[in-house]
């Protein structure tokens, strides 16, 4: 949940009771969407798994608590990153797949301790934004890796399938998640446009339909986020 200036304090590694309150409905609230998820995926007659529904589980956790600053969105993101890392192997969407193991997985654990130790006199870390500078650098970056991307997962692979979508979601989480780490509000921006937009048109054109609705509800919430932390942030000041 949103803090005051005057609430701050060094954060507990495990979150505050209130923080554990909100994980357990965040729990039961992700096995709702991930029910209606299923749903939606059988009528597009699309096969779901076990590893798929698990992993959703906690993706949508990561999401709902990351847009309330909770630290449990750290904890429930490492799960599902493994996981999700393990399905997206198997269908064939490899830029992505190996980000989860090689980037999201340790940049959450740094993750964790920014959001507990990462302010003032190792205090919980405050929302902040980017200033102009480092603004058009960032974006610059996100452009550059996204080329990167391409080229070397085209040498690697024969001929991947969509590649020039899959890797501009690489390039852009990569953004994304390393500004949230640091809570940035320009993280829902990166989230909301390059990452979940061009989800959704992957997607429908791996003939996942079904993640497609995923990820229109994670840019939904990214939306929401945004609202969130500038709202957060203008606390600080």
């Amino acid at each position: 949940m949103n803090k005051s200036p005057e609430t701050r304090s060094r954060l507990p590694w495990f979150g505050t009771n209130a923080d554990k309150r909100e994980a357990a409905i965040s729990l039961i609230g992700s096995l709702f969407i991930t029910v209606v998820y299923i749903q939606v995926a059988q009528a597009f007659d699309t096969p779901t798994t076990k590893l798929e529904f698990f992993s959703l589980i906690f993706s949508f956790m990561c999401v709902w608590l990351s847009r309330t600053e909770n630290i449990f969105s750290m904890h429930s993101g490492i799960i599902s990153t493994i996981t999700m890392g393990i399905f997206l192997l198997r269908i064939e969407v490899v830029a992505q797949g190996w980000l989860q193991f090689v980037y999201y997985v340790p940049v959450q654990l740094y993750g964790w301790y920014m959001w507990c130790r990462g302010g003032e006199n190792r205090t919980e870390l405050q929302v902040s934004r980017l200033n102009i500078k480092n603004w058009v650098a960032t974006t610059l970056f996100c452009c550059g890796l996204w080329a990167l991307t391409m080229l070397v997962f085209s040498q690697i692979y024969e001929n991947p399938q969509y590649l020039l979508w899959d890797a501009s979601i690489v390039a852009a989480s990569i953004v994304a998640q390393t500004l949230m780490t640091i809570k940035k509000v320009e993280s829902w921006i990166f989230w909301s446009l390059p990452v979940n937009t061009s989800a959704i048109v992957l997607y429908l054109k791996t003939e996942v339909p079904a993640f497609s609705f995923l990820y229109a509800v994670f840019l939904l919430n990214a939306v929401w986020g945004w609202l969130q932390w500038k709202k957060s942030e203008r606390l600080t000041q």
